[in-house]
């Protein structure tokens, strides 16, 4: 993940938050849950997203919907 992708991904969480203060708190987990496995895949294939490399350790088909129920909604 580019350090533009992660410094936008930082500004919606904290419009989000400005914006509807604590009730947000999901929407900003969802979106900081997202990015964490972004980065998770990103190492786990040694190369970002659509870069090829020589170390680059399988390929990735994209994301599934999931649903994760926390105390927070």
């Amino acid at each position: 993940m580019t350090h533009q992708e992660e410094s936008a991904a930082f500004e919606a969480v904290t419009a989000i938050l400005i914006e509807h203060g604590p009730a947000a708190m999901a929407s900003a987990f969802a979106i900081f849950m997202n990015c964490a496995m972004q980065i998770e895949r990103e190492h786990a294939l040694k190369a970002e997203s659509h870069q090829r490399t020589a170390d680059r350790q399988g390929y990735a088909n994209g994301f599934k919907p999931k649903t994760v129920h926390t105390r927070v909604g």
